[in-house]
């Protein structure tokens, strides 16, 4: 239900980060583009921990933390599907870039993800996006994109509805604080899980919650709806 994101620099800090935030979730986002030093040993070590871990090496241009090569990233994505990830991120542009390598692959594992940090395009738009990836036999989604209203929010979460219509479970949401609040409705609509991160300071994306405010929302809204 609750993804915390662990951007950290090495290794260390992020077991330590692990331990904290196992007593709220045992799933964790991995970003691995935040890394000082990429290392397979030490990435194997996380995976024998009794968690479930997401990999992810996040584009500069969808709000990754340095720039690497397509190429660079996508050789990392290959050896993070041959691992015991949980999920492993796969950004839509790098997916239909490379397409011809990618599709033979086993999509139950591959989270295909779709950011849009300026605005949140038209309904339209959106739906054509979701029937692209249903076409080329994607399973798991993340669509995520910049809110400037509440109805932008909305228009997002109803994606989710359309989504599971063409057989794909999607994560959609809004960043920014028009946004907000989708990334805990999201859940009462059908995302399997939302992203969080253990303290505000931690945050990174506009409008992201942190754990202990994530669960106390969670709870008021059930609390409504029941």
């Amino acid at each position: 239900m609750f993804c915390i994101t662990l951007a950290e620099s090495t290794y260390k800090k992020l077991l330590e980060k692990i331990e904290k935030g196992s007593k709220y979730t045992d799933f964790f986002e991995l970003r691995v583009d935040y890394l000082r030093d990429l290392n397979t040993s030490e990435l194997e070590k996380l995976l024998k921990l009794p968690y479930k871990f997401l990999f992810t090496f996040r584009s500069y241009e969808e709000g990754g933390y340095k720039k690497f090569s397509d190429e660079f990233r996508l050789e990392w994505i290959f050896w993070a599907l041959n691992q015991n990830f949980y999920l492993v991120d796969l950004e839509w542009k790098l997916f239909k870039k490379f397409y011809s390598k990618l599709k033979d692959l086993n999509f139950n594992k591959i989270l295909i993800s779709y950011h849009n940090f300026k605005k949140t395009p038209s309904l339209k738009y959106l739906n054509r996006l979701l029937i692209e990836m249903q076409k080329r036999g994607i399973k798991k989604a993340k669509i995520v994109c910049m809110c400037k209203t509440l109805e932008e929010s909305f228009r997002l979460l109803n994606l989710i509805f359309f989504a599971k219509k063409r057989k794909i479970e999607l994560i959609s949401f809004g960043m920014g604080e028009k946004g907000k609040i989708s990334r805990i409705f999201s859940l009462f609509c059908g995302a399997p899980f939302t992203y969080v991160v253990l303290s505000k300071k931690e945050a990174v994306a506009p409008g992201q919650f942190d754990i202990n405010s994530a669960i106390k929302f969670y709870k008021t809204i059930k609390q409504i709806i029941s």
